[in-house]
């Protein structure tokens, strides 16, 4: 079956739902053809000029980055010899170009998730929980015989999620009463007869994002001819979702030993050390990229370390008086993981899809 670049941002987006981008962010599909043919996606932290060089060499049909290309709106796109070069030249060639920036830093299995995971962080929840409220509740009144089906059908497409667990659902019963009218092909009675028949309320949580394709499933599925659902917005944040990640090594660990620990999985040298180090840590708390207007969130969480890509003087000083120790691994470091976690993301979504991750380098050495 083959696979267009819109397949690609759908499953792009129920992974990193753009309701979770910050508000001056660029999410989503910003250059490409939607319905164009994919064969190679290449994965990036940047569409530099070199990762759109191995686009050409590869001949990726789409590539997929962390930071957007274009930031803002513009309203020529002429060469400058840089961003809207590098823009046009995605253009002329015919590569997509899809930015999952801070949705994926937010999203509850995202890239702060993914970075906890790979440095042995338990029990992890968001630094910033995220504010965003683009929850639905789903309520569809199925027979009882069909329940398996519909639950099934609806979970599969995005619906029950909730915070790092999955097919999150209530079912409760009752009496369902209708009356079929002339014309009608009743799935159960016979027109002009009341039927009662024994239904399960259904319920569950639905992203705004995925409810086009929720409603194609269920509806794909569900025995009556005119289904019965109700759609009930929430004002619920949307669990597990939020910037930065708190949570618990296994052990106590001394400073230097987690500093290379950071060091091996982020595959960087520079890391820099800010504060007492001659302690033990065990509570962690990061953020990927620049994060260091989150070290006072660090602190009133209680972490021992806080580990991120930016630091600022003012707040490297106040760390090294008033703590945590802090660990500045530089931007290209704590955020070149993205191209790992999106790369096996869409390999598992596609099994038949060419992945690539992209080779980059740090432009501040």
């Amino acid at each position: 079956m083959s696979v267009t670049v819109n397949a690609i941002v759908h499953r792009i987006h129920e992974l990193a739902p753009p309701a979770l981008a910050e508000s001056w962010d660029n999410v989503g599909l910003l250059l490409g053809d939607p319905a164009r043919e994919v064969g190679t996606v290449l994965t990036a932290l940047d569409a530099s000029a070199g990762v759109i060089d191995q686009a050409a060499a590869l001949g990726a049909e789409m590539l997929v980055a962390h930071h957007p290309l274009l930031f803002t709106a513009t309203k020529r796109m002429v060469e400058d010899g840089g961003i809207m070069s590098l823009a046009r030249r995605l253009i002329r060639e015919d590569r997509a170009l899809l930015a999952a920036h801070t949705n994926l830093d937010s999203a509850p299995r995202g890239l702060n998730h993914y970075v906890a995971e790979l440095l042995g962080l338990r029990d992890t929840r968001p630094l910033a929980p995220s504010e965003a409220r683009p929850l639905l509740k789903l309520v569809v009144f199925v027979p009882e015989a069909q329940l398996d089906a519909v639950r099934d059908a609806v979970c599969a497409a995005g619906a029950g999620h909730i915070g790092l667990y999955s097919d999150c659902t209530f079912g409760s019963p009752g009496m369902g009463a209708f009356r079929p009218l002339a014309g009608t092909s009743p799935f159960i009675g016979a027109p002009g007869e009341l039927e009662r028949v024994r239904e399960i309320r259904l319920e569950t949580i639905v992203p705004r994002a995925q409810l086009p394709r929720v409603l194609d499933a269920m509806l794909a599925v569900h025995p009556y001819e005119e289904v019965a659902y109700d759609l009930i917005p929430l004002e619920n944040a949307w669990p597990g979702a939020g910037l930065g990640r708190i949570g618990m090594l296994d052990a106590p660990m001394p400073v230097p030993a987690f500093l290379e620990r950071v060091r091996t999985v982020l595959g960087t040298e520079r890391p820099a050390l800010i504060g007492d180090t001659d302690r033990a840590v065990q509570r962690i708390a990061l953020c990927t990229g620049a994060g260091s207007d989150f070290t006072e969130l660090a602190r009133r969480a209680g972490a021992d370390l806080y580990l991120t890509g930016e630091v600022k003087h003012h707040q490297a000083l106040l760390a090294r008086d008033h703590g945590p120790v802090i660990i500045d691994a530089g931007h290209f470091a704590t955020e070149r993981p993205a191209a790992a976690l999106l790369a096996d993301y869409l390999t598992a979504e596609f099994p038949g899809l060419s992945v690539i991750r992209a080779e980059e380098t740090d432009p501040i050495m």
